[in-house]
């Protein structure tokens, strides 16, 4: 019967686990990055808009989350108009038009979201290099 040396894959699997382990952090930073880019491009895009919607943009913000449980973990981004500023209650408005008013939507979030999508896989991509670089993999 050969002798099989399994010591680099038990290694290899101990390194992977330490990947997982250390990516949380790195993630956090590429959702904190992109949300703050997908603020940013949603204010401006308000800015230009019609002056009657000159406090709106200041409404705009984000908010992330991380909860961490027996099941796992995920990291969250809520990016829109805040309904504490008193602008923000007529974000949706602007966002997404009015039939009643024959106001119509800007999508300034969506658009401002879709703009910043491939930044955001950049940034998942730097996140596990550097989870991998962390474990003594990169």
């Amino acid at each position: 019967m050969p002798d099989f040396d399994f010591s680099e894959l038990t290694s290899l699997a101990a390194d992977l686990g330490e990947v997982a382990a250390n990516a949380g952090p790195f993630v956090r930073s590429a959702v904190e990055v992109t949300s703050g880019r997908v603020k940013k491009d949603a204010r401006e895009a308000v800015k230009s808009g019609a002056s009657q919607w000159k406090a709106l943009p200041g409404a705009i913000d984000y908010e992330v989350t991380v909860d961490a449980g027996l099941g796992g973990s995920s990291i969250t981004s809520e990016i829109g108009y805040s309904k504490e500023r008193p602008a923000g209650r007529l974000g949706n408005l602007r966002e997404f038009g009015s039939p009643a008013k024959s106001l119509a939507p800007h999508n300034d979030l969506a658009n401002a979201l879709h703009a910043n999508e491939a930044d955001f896989e950049r940034g998942l991509s730097k996140a596990a290099e550097d989870a991998e670089k962390k474990a003594g993999l990169g």
